[in-house]
């Protein structure tokens, strides 16, 4: 991966932002109240359907962050939506490294890349310790971990609040470029 994404680098020039993104779902629980008797593990009904907020994320070789909050489920339409953003915010040359999901190598993807100055670099199957967004979602569960909210709205505020104090990690010590 690094030699991949290293060649890669050299092509580029020195206009172009290298970024890594990845996608999270932070969930909001329910805090169920019970009585069981000592010695018992208690078995608590769960459904299938959670409420959650989604939000795609960005981290920049110049340690800059940006997270985008969004309403449906993944697809390649919202990652379109992220590479555009990406592009508002860091400029139209960026080269993105993200992880091998569908949504990400989706044909719409690569076809709305195609005619543009946007380079992807993909990651391995199964390596998510290689992608520097991961660590980003990771110092977001522990904001949030042991806190209970008791709306999508105050868990939306806090996830996005505590990604703003989230120092970013250096992509350089993942990539090993």
């Amino acid at each position: 991966m690094a030699r991949r994404l290293q060649k890669k680098r050299d092509n580029l020039d020195d206009e172009y932002t290298i970024l890594t993104i990845d996608q999270t779902r932070q969930v909001l629980s329910t805090l169920i109240y019970a009585w069981f008797p000592e010695g018992k593990r208690p078995s608590l009904p769960v459904t299938g359907a959670w409420d959650s907020i989604k939000l795609l994320g960005a981290v920049s070789d110049s340690g800059e962050t940006f997270f985008l909050p969004c309403a449906e489920n993944f697809n390649s339409d919202t990652t379109i939506r992220l590479l555009d953003a990406l592009q508002t915010e860091f400029g139209e040359k960026i080269c993105v490294v993200l992880d091998n999901t569908s949504y990400f190598t989706a044909n719409a993807v690569q076809e709305f890349v195609e005619d543009t100055p946007i380079e992807l670099c993909y990651l391995p199957r199964g390596s998510p310790e290689l992608n520097p967004a991961e660590e980003c979602w990771r110092r977001l569960d522990q904001a949030l971990g042991n806190r209970l909210f008791d709306t999508l709205d105050e868990l939306r505020e806090a996830a996005l609040t505590a990604l703003d104090d989230i120092e970013p990690p250096n992509i350089f010590t993942y990539l090993c470029l």
